[in-house]
C-alpha cells in the first residue's frame, strides 16, 4: 500500500530524527541481531558513527522515504537481463521485511539467485564482513567467468 507506514511517522515525530536513527540501529534487531547489538557494542557503534556521518538529513530523508513508499516498478524486474544476486539475512523481518521483498525479487527477476545468509539481519555486510566478502567474490568471479565463456563461443 503507498504511503508512509503509520509505525515511521509515528516514531519520527515522537521521537525525532536523530534519535529515529539512533534507537534504529542500538535498539531494534533493524540492522544487527540481538546477540550482535549485546556482544559487540563498539562495532555497533562504529557502524552508527560512520552511517549517521553519511547519512541523508531530515529533509532529504524524508523525501527519500516518501519516494521509496509511493514508486512503484516492479512490473519491470522482468526486464532485467544482467545477471542478478538478491542479498538477504535471515532474520531481515522488520519493518518492511526484507526476506519476502527478497523472494519476490527473485522470482520476478529472470535467473536471479537468493542468497539468505544464516544469522543476520539487515547490516550483515557489517555483522559478518568475511562471510559477506568470501561469497560475494565468488559470485562476482563465476559470473565474470561466464561472461568470458560466452564471449569466447
Amino acid at each position: 500500500m503507498p504511503g508512509l507506514p503509520f509505525r515511521m511517522v509515528n516514531e519520527l515525530v515522537e521521537m525525532g530524527f536523530e534519535k529515529f536513527v539512533r534507537t534504529e540501529f542500538f535498539d531494534t534487531t533493524t540492522y544487527f541481531t540481538s546477540d550482535f547489538l549485546k556482544n559487540e557494542p563498539a562495532k555497533v557503534q562504529a557502524f552508527y558513527d560512520l552511517a549517521w556521518n553519511h547519512h541523508a538529513k531530515w529533509r532529504p530523508f524524508l523525501r527519500l522515504i516518501m519516494a521509496r513508499h509511493n514508486w512503484e516498478a516492479t512490473h519491470r524486474l522482468g526486464e532485467i537481463l544482467a545477471p542478478t544476486l538478491v542479498v538477504v539475512g535471515d532474520n531481515d523481518d522488520v519493518g518492511s521485511n526484507h526476506i519476502k521483498q527478497a523472494v519476490a525479487l527473485t522470482e520476478r527477476i529472470k535467473n536471479a539467485e537468493r542468497f539468505v545468509i544464516k544469522g543476520q539481519s539487515h547490516g550483515f555486510f557489517w555483522q559478518a564482513p568475511e562471510q559477506t566478502n568470501a561469497w560475494l567474490s565468488e559470485w562476482v568471479a563465476k559470473h565474470a567467468q561466464n561472461k568470458k565463456l560466452k564471449a569466447a563461443v
